[in-house]
């Protein structure tokens, strides 16, 4: 039966208590996590620049540039992505997103080309390597929480739930990005609803449809209190982005609060 709310307090109490007494074992997986997160992006900026070095100047430059001021619509060759755009979205949202400066930076067809035959392909493969480590701290968490044993082989034996679980995000991620351009709050609310889909997927093995159905019950009547955790879980990440240290902490405890709290729902 489905609980209709949850305990935050209860949810971090038991997660921090969870962090502690495994922090060496957190730690070493965190280590595992940046080691594995610092090769995805040496492999990744490497097929870039193998495939974009005659630009890599210019596209230094331009990543200067954005990073300094406001810059709109890449071009291909004599063709403005800007315009091309006009085609298809509103007017009063394209003004809003993309009423901005041109950047100057000309992308040739032959570059295209190999963005979409070699570097989005190989950034994908990469992507889902580290996805399959997500959905093992996910597993790990969710074994814990019962008092299971748990080991270093969870960041890499559930290779085999990996697409699913990149589906339902991606699925979660176009769903919410849309609400969040029809005034911020319906995004919020899709988001909140639908963010245990990959829990269900990850602990129920359920299919892709069925995960964002059951995430859709288990939340209904917890919106509110899930976008409290969000904020709280915002500014605690933000928190360990200025302090790497304490990413070995807050790291498995945000985990392992979420992974609480969709527990607590299923009243396990």
């Amino acid at each position: 039966m489905l609980n209709s709310k949850f305990s935050l307090t209860q949810a971090y109490y038991k997660a921090g208590k969870i962090v502690v007494d495994n922090f060496m074992f957190f730690s070493v997986a965190t280590g595992i996590g940046m080691l594995a997160s610092a090769v995805y992006l040496l492999l990744l900026g490497g097929v870039d620049f193998m495939f974009l070095k005659k630009n890599i100047f210019s596209l230094v430059k331009l990543f200067q540039e954005t990073a300094t001021s406001s810059t709109g619509s890449l071009h291909h060759e004599n063709f403005a992505v800007h315009a091309a755009l006009a085609k298809y979205i509103p007017h009063e949202i394209l003004e809003h997103f993309f009423d901005l400066d041109v950047a100057s930076f000309n992308i040739a067809k032959e570059d295209i080309a190999k963005i979409i035959t070699w570097i989005i392909p190989s950034a994908l493969v990469l992507k889902l390597c580290i996805d399959t480590m997500t959905i093992g701290w996910i597993k790990i968490a969710l074994d814990l929480n019962q008092n299971k044993k748990v080991s270093f082989k969870y960041l890499f034996e559930y290779y085999y739930l990996v697409l699913r679980v990149f589906t339902v995000n991606l699925a979660v991620n176009i769903v919410t990005i849309l609400g969040l351009m029809l005034f911020v709050i319906p995004g919020v609310f899709v988001y909140q609803r639908l963010r245990f889909a990959k829990f269900f997927v990850i602990d129920k093995n359920l299919t892709i449809v069925n995960a964002l159905q059951s995430s859709w019950a288990l939340t209904q009547a917890s919106v509110l209190d899930l976008t409290g955790f969000s904020l709280i879980s915002t500014m605690l990440s933000n928190i360990a982005n200025f302090v790497l240290i304490l990413r070995v902490f807050i790291l498995p405890l945000q985990i392992q609060t979420e992974t609480n709290i969709y527990q607590q729902l299923l009243n396990k």
